[in-house]
């Protein structure tokens, strides 16, 4: 499986230092816990803030606030990625992206849609309605640690391999995430994509948890569609993310959005002639844009926030979150605690398997007792981690687990 020797070489030419002073977290709160909803920065909240003040008296709103700020997004966006712009396009969530994709590539009964087992419902839920017309959703599972261990390999290294094998001649579409969103488990995205492309099937990327904390090259890893929300590690507001288009939908006009709304159309800043009904698209993957990139409170939080992750560089927000959990791992196992090995599983997210018999929700209520935050997902203790975390926070962890 590809490792990450080469940005982690490059981003501790300059190391991240924590930035929880850019946050308004409460003193003495341990949040571990952003795959569940990442919290602001304050200059996001400021731009929310200001947004909506403007919008209380909307006399001094042109028609560029529906146009402008979006385009500032946008560019943000593709950023964090290595993505072109008009490639990218603003999508209310990860399923809606799905859905666009679903309904485009037109897959035939017959055919298979591979995912990982118990991925998030995101990437999963349309499959499963277009299982019904006689599309066969293929669902690999997580490998026994027995299977594993027989294969000589890692749960994380056997998956990755079954997942490549399940990918045959009948394979339509691949949907998968950067790392298992329960426990982290690293997925080999160009191995997954470089069979995908041998047989001619989709490769559908939901990054919700990693964009912003994980450093993701689309123009390397070509997908089809590479989609994240934006509540998460890219720490804005829910209801608003975006989505890059590779060639099968960006090179094809005949690809068609959900709904017909005119934000998207050919010269629609032109208010003056909206009644000179237009059928050409905006350029670009525009067509695919949600109107909700009007609302100005989350377009701009969306920008604001994709300027600070830029500032901080996503590669360097993974090395610090791998810097910070390195000593993590001996102290968990010390307790009894099962984790993956760091190459095996992603720098901001991972989940510890606790000894046999814990009750996973009394330990996560009582570390809420003592103002830690985690989440339970599957049978781990999920573990999530940002620029505001530093290794006390999981030295505080430690003796909770331990207490």
């Amino acid at each position: 499986m590809t490792g990450p020797s080469e940005w982690l070489r490059a981003a501790e030419v300059a190391p991240l230092e924590c930035q929880r002073d850019e946050f308004s977290l409460p003193q003495g709160m341990v949040y571990l816990n952003c795959a569940y909803m990442g919290p602001l920065p304050n200059s996001v909240r400021d731009a929310g803030a200001r947004a909506l003040a403007a919008r209380a008296s909307p006399a001094g709103i042109g028609a560029e606030a529906f146009f402008e700020p979006a385009e500032r997004a946008r560019r943000g966006c593709a950023a964090l990625v290595n993505a072109d712009p008009e490639r990218t396009a603003l999508v209310t969530s990860t399923a809606q992206a799905v859905a666009l994709a679903i309904r485009n590539l037109a897959i035939a009964p017959g055919r298979t849609v591979v995912v990982p087992g118990e991925q998030f419902p995101s990437n999963v839920l349309g499959w499963r309605r277009l299982a019904r017309t006689g599309v066969e959703l293929k669902t690999v599972p997580r490998p026994e640690d027995d299977a594993a261990l027989a294969a000589g390999l890692s749960v994380a290294g056997l998956w990755n391999r079954r997942l490549v094998e399940a990918i045959d001649e009948r394979c339509a579409a691949v949907a998968i995430e950067p790392g298992h969103w329960t426990d982290g488990t690293r997925f080999d995205l160009e191995a997954v994509g470089a069979r995908a492309r041998a047989v001619g099937a989709a490769v559908i990327v939901d990054a919700t948890q990693f964009v912003g904390a994980m450093a993701l090259d689309v123009a390397r890893l070509q997908p089809d569609l590479l989609v994240a929300h934006a509540y998460k590690s890219m720490l804005s507001h829910y209801g608003l993310g975006f989505a890059v288009f590779g060639p099968r939908f960006a090179e094809d006009d005949a690809m068609v959005p959900l709904d017909e709304h005119w934000m998207v159309r050919r010269d629609a800043e032109i208010f003056t002639q909206l009644v000179d009904y237009q059928d050409a698209f905006a350029p670009g993957m525009r067509r695919f844009d949600t109107n909700v990139r009007a609302s100005t409170v989350l377009v701009e939080s969306l920008a604001e926030a994709t300027r600070r992750l830029q500032d901080w560089r996503p590669e360097r927000v993974e090395a610090r979150c791998r810097r910070v959990s390195k000593a993590f791992d001996a102290a968990a196992r010390g307790l009894g605690y099962g984790a993956a090995e760091p190459a095996d599983r992603t720098a901001n997210l991972f989940g510890l398997r606790a000894p046999a018999g814990t009750d996973l929700e009394a330990l996560r209520q009582r570390l809420r007792s003592e103002n830690i935050y985690v989440s339970i997902r599957g049978e781990s203790l999920r573990v999530s981690l940002h620029v505001y975390n530093d290794d006390g926070d999981l030295e505080t962890l430690v003796r909770a687990l331990a207490a």
